[in-house]
């Protein structure tokens, strides 16, 4: 192994740079029996090997198709790297523990997610997992966000509720940058609705979960489409949650910041968007309206709603 450390350096010095990153990926792969032989040293192996497969100066198909392995290479053992990290974390876990000796070795994605994400419920590790390997499975990314958010409201339940609030949005403002790009791992409705939950149960903010969409940034279309079809659905949890309008409070809230906005919009698509919006206003006006307990969040929606309605004519 020390002869393969000076081959590279001098290939790399000879500027023969494909030479030197073939013998940087054999060096990531070997089987070193020593504790001072990391994954921070494989990786640094496979680092060196791309960019000196970037390096070279030869355009022959074999050696793009070498540089794209050693890419998918790095993607997974950064993937290995998260989970290493994460059991790193449990300390109090003796099976957790014992498996990061394990992780020094480089491991392939399937056995990454089976025998160490998915064994240790690391949700946010599973996540990376099916969205690097491209695997779509709608009610498994359901589940895993699920979990994920549970996780952070747990982890963080002992601070005071704006550190809690504060902890979630960071959480989800880190993977909508992440993910937000492929709807399929980043599923807008479902995370709006467990969010909105979170939030009504816990009595916080009711413009938080919008507030938080948008500093992804999420178009306020995007979440009016969202809100609308989450309102259709017309689920029991609200009742359940003691705020059976919930939504509409919320809604009314989302169309008075994307009322305010509309002159992002191009001149010929503002005025059937008003049209639409204005229906959808009537219609949660007569819903307020017929209201038997309306509390002072009602009423604040209601009037919001009318103010929206008078607002319009200026269009």
């Amino acid at each position: 192994l020390q002869i393969l450390d000076i081959m590279w350096k001098y290939y790399e010095k000879e500027k023969n740079y494909s030479a030197a990153a073939r013998i940087l990926a054999k060096l990531a792969d070997r089987d070193r029996d020593t504790d001072n032989f990391s994954l921070w040293d494989r990786i640094d192996y496979i680092s060196r090997a791309i960019l000196c497969a970037k390096a070279c100066s030869t355009s022959l198909n074999n050696e793009g198709e070498f540089l794209h392995e050693l890419e998918d290479k790095m993607d997974v053992a950064q993937l290995q790297l998260n989970i290493y990290s994460s059991l790193e974390q449990m300390s109090s876990n003796p099976a957790a523990q014992a498996a990061l000796s394990d992780l020094n070795r480089l491991i392939d994605i399937s056995t990454l997610y089976s025998d160490y994400a998915e064994k240790f419920n690391l949700a946010e590790c599973q996540l990376a997992i099916i969205h690097c390997a491209g695997h779509h499975d709608p009610l498994l990314v359901q589940k895993l966000w699920r979990e994920l958010l549970a996780l952070e409201i747990t982890s963080s339940q002992h601070l005071p509720q704006v550190s809690v609030m504060s902890s979630l949005r960071n959480k989800i403002l880190l993977l909508g940058n992440i993910y937000q790009a492929a709807e399929k791992f980043f599923p807008t409705q479902f995370i709006v609705q467990q969010l909105e939950v979170i939030s009504c149960r816990g009595g916080w903010d009711q413009s938080w979960v919008i507030d938080t969409m948008l500093q992804i940034p999420t178009s306020h279309s995007h979440l009016y489409s969202t809100y609308t079809s989450l309102l259709q659905m017309k689920l029991p949890c609200w009742e359940q949650l003691g705020s059976p309008y919930h939504l509409h409070i919320v809604t009314s809230l989302l169309l008075t910041s994307y009322v305010a906005h509309l002159n992002n919009v191009p001149l010929l698509e503002r005025k059937p968007l008003l049209c639409e919006i204005q229906d959808v206003i009537d219609a949660h006006v007569v819903d307020l309206q017929a209201s038997v307990s309306a509390g002072s969040d009602v009423t604040s929606a209601l009037s919001r709603f009318k103010a929206l309605q008078a607002s319009f004519n200026k269009y």
